[in-house]
């Protein structure tokens, strides 16, 4: 005699087999505490959490990018003090130079200190660098084109300002006090020197204030785009075991009505066969 198998086995294997499969599903959700593993987990849910995941990563770099910026003009401000205070010392020997109680020969020395400080305006505006690249002459940094990326956008850029503290940008360049003419003439040229130093030094600290303000935003933007993206992709614990709890149960309970079905028709194949 031929026994035929019953069509309806197949319902308690696959019975099981889905339970097995939800079992994993929240075994692989509790182990690593994220809602969403794959692309089939939620897949409108993991293109929003991916997108949210760029911006972070784009608030990380964006503030990298901004202290370096900060770095940057703080070495220009404390340049500009130090260049202020040789326009200081040039215009104190220029007043004296203007004094008519001193000879030529007084002036040439006062001059010759004059000199030496304007070479050394030039050389402290051409030597002061960050990663290589000027940012007291006018060039580099200091060309006024320099662009900070400060966010995760591509349009979220700042431009530095122009920074130009040489003595021939100053006014100070071609300046003598070797006469008592030419003293008077310095004086007026050190004085809008003064004011030029003193006005892109403004223009430094209104930037670095700036660029502090940016820097908040974005560590408050980081916070916020975090949380909705842990909303998202991260699983809700307590749920999970509840939902493990479920699973294994109806594991348990499919996997107790397979083995009885098992034994059902192994003792309908054996009346048939006694």
């Amino acid at each position: 005699m031929q026994v035929q198998k019953t069509g309806g086995s197949t319902f308690p294997v696959g019975s099981l087999r889905r339970a097995n499969h939800e079992l994993q599903k929240i075994l692989e959700k509790l182990s690593t505490a994220q809602r969403i593993n794959r692309a089939s987990d939620d897949a409108a849910g993991l293109a929003v959490s991916e997108q949210l995941r760029s911006n972070i990563r784009g608030f990380k770099v964006a503030t990298q990018n901004i202290s370096d910026a900060m770095s940057a003009l703080n070495i220009t401000d404390g340049v500009a003090n130090q260049s202020t205070a040789i326009l200081q010392r040039q215009r104190e020997l220029a007043i004296q130079s203007r004094n008519d109680t001193l000879s030529d020969k007084n002036r040439a020395a006062l001059d010759s200190e004059y000199q030496q400080l304007t070479k050394e305006l030039d050389r402290i505006a051409d030597g002061t660098k960050f990663n290589k690249q000027d940012l007291t002459s006018g060039q580099g940094l200091a060309s006024g084109n320099a662009v900070i990326q400060s966010g995760p956008e591509s349009d979220n850029q700042m431009t530095l300002p122009e920074i130009d503290i040489r003595s021939a940008s100053l006014g100070v360049q071609p300046t003598s006090i070797a006469t008592s003419a030419g003293a008077n003439q310095a004086i007026e040229a050190l004085d809008n020197a003064l004011g030029s130093i003193n006005s892109q030094r403004s223009t430094v600290g209104a930037t670095v204030n700036r660029l502090y303000s940016s820097v908040n935003n974005l560590n408050v933007a980081m916070v916020n785009t975090q949380a909705a993206e842990s909303v998202l992709r991260d699983e809700d614990m307590a749920k999970g075991l509840m939902e493990l709890t479920q699973a294994r149960l109806l594991q348990e309970s499919s996997t107790t009505a397979f083995a009885r079905f098992n034994e059902i028709n192994k003792s309908y194949v054996r009346s048939l066969i006694g």
